[in-house]
C-alpha cells in the first residue's frame, strides 16, 4: 500500500527528512491498546511498541501516539517493530481528561483534579459529527462538537442519522443552520438508504475522515455501509430505549477502497472541551459580533446599559439558550 493512500503528504514528508537514511520507516497508527500499537507502513501492518527513550521523554498523554499519528519505526521482523519518534501532528482532536482526585462535575463542567489533554484522533481532514433523530438530538452537544472540530482546523460536516424515524427533519436542519450557517448538514438513514450517496464525495484518496458523536448514534453502522461490509461491530437495539448499544471501545483507522482513510471513535457520554477563546469566537461568531457592539468593553451582559446581547435576546434575534451555551463553553 502506498503511503499516499494512508494520508501521507508533503507536510509529513518534510518532517520525516531527519529520519531518512538512518534505517527508519514511516508508519501510521491504526490501533492502540494499553501501550500496544498496530501501525501500517508500505509493507503492511506491524505490532509495535515504543522505545525506552520514547517513553522516557513522554511526560503526558499528549506525548504518546494515538490513532491517526505518523511514527518513525524500525522493524524487528516481518510482524514486529519499535517506534522511536512521533512526527509532528498536522492537527488533532482533544478533550479534557481529569486524571486525579478531586474530580467532580458542576453545571456540566468538570472541575477539580489535574486536567490533561486526551487526544482522540489526529491528522484529520474532515470530521463527520453524527447525531441521531431518535431522541438523541441536542443542539448544545452539537455546538460543543463544532467547537471541538474547529479547534483542530478540520472541516466539520453534520450527519443527522435515523431521519426515517423523524417527521420534522427540516426543523432540526433549521436549528443547526441557525447556529452554523456555513456547515453542511445531511439527514441520512442507513436502514432506508436515504441520502447516503452524499457521503461519497468526501471519500477522496489520501483524505482522512473521522466519525465522532455520542454512543448509539450509528457511527459504526454508517461506516459498515460505506465499506459494504461489517468492518465495525454493532449491537442489537436496546429493548429499553430503542437505541443501538455502543460497541466501539477505542479509535480505529480503516482503509476505504477509494484510498480514503476512515477513523471511527468511541461514543462520548461526556464531552469536555479543550480549546481556546479564538476557536470559541469562531464557533459563536454571531454572539462575539454582538459583544463587540456593547457600550462597555467589559460588559457582563447582565444589568449594564447599552448591552447588545440583552437587546438581541429581548428582540428575539438571539435565544437565551444559545447565549447560555456560549457561556458554558467559555467556562
Amino acid at each position: 500500500m502506498s503511503l499516499e493512500k494512508l494520508g501521507w503528504n508533503a507536510y509529513f514528508e518534510d518532517n520525516f527528512k531527519i529520519y531518512q537514511g538512518k534505517g527508519f520507516v514511516a508508519a501510521r497508527v491504526v490501533n492502540q491498546q494499553k501501550g500496544n500499537y498496530i501501525v501500517r507502513s508500505e509493507n503492511g501492518d506491524l505490532n509495535c511498541k515504543l522505545s525506552g527513550k520514547f517513553m522516557y521523554n513522554s511526560d503526558v498523554k499528549k506525548d504518546y501516539p494515538t490513532v491517526g499519528d505518523w511514527v518513525a519505526i524500525k522493524t524487528i521482523n516481518d510482524t514486529e517493530a519499535i517506534a522511536y519518534a512521533l512526527l509532528p501532528r498536522k492537527n488533532y482532536f482533544a478533550r479534557k481528561l481529569a486524571i486525579s482526585g478531586g474530580r467532580k462535575i458542576k453545571n456540566n463542567i468538570i472541575v477539580g483534579g489535574n486536567i490533561e489533554e486526551q487526544i482522540i484522533g489526529s491528522n484529520i481532514d474532515i470530521a463527520f459529527i453524527v447525531c441521531g433523530l431518535d431522541n438523541n438530538f441536542n443542539i448544545g452537544r452539537i455546538e460543543r462538537y463544532i467547537t471541538l472540530v474547529l479547534s483542530s482546523t478540520a472541516k466539520p460536516v453534520i450527519l443527522l442519522n435515523k431521519c426515517d424515524l423523524c417527521n420534522n427533519v427540516s426543523d432540526y436542519v433549521d436549528q443547526i443552520h441557525s447556529i452554523a450557517a456555513n456547515i453542511e448538514v445531511y439527514p441520512i438513514s442507513v436502514l432506508n438508504n436515504i441520502n447516503m450517496d452524499a457521503l461519497y464525495k468526501f471519500l477522496n484518496c489520501g483524505t482522512t475522515v473521522v466519525f465522532i458523536g455520542s454512543s448509539g448514534v450509528g457511527k459504526s453502522t454508517i461506516i459498515n455501509y460505506l465499506f459494504h461490509n461489517e468492518v465495525q461491530k454493532t449491537s442489537a437495539i436496546s429493548s429499553s430505549n430503542g437505541k443501538g448499544r455502543h460497541t466501539t471501545s477505542s479509535s480505529q483507522l480503516l482503509q476505504h477502497s477509494s484510498g480514503c482513510v476512515v477513523i471511527d471513535t468511541p461514543g462520548t457520554k461526556e464531552l469536555q472541551l479543550w480549546a481556546d477563546e479564538d476557536v470559541l469566537s469562531q464557533s459563536f461568531e454571531d454572539i462575539t459580533s454582538l459583544i463587540s457592539q456593547c457600550k462597555y468593553s467589559n460588559c457582563k451582559h447582565d444589568k449594564e446599559p447599552g448591552c447588545a446581547i440583552k437587546k438581541a435576546i429581548e428582540c428575539g434575534t438571539l435565544s437565551i439558550e444559545r447565549f447560555n451555551s456560549y457561556k458554558k463553553q467559555l467556562r
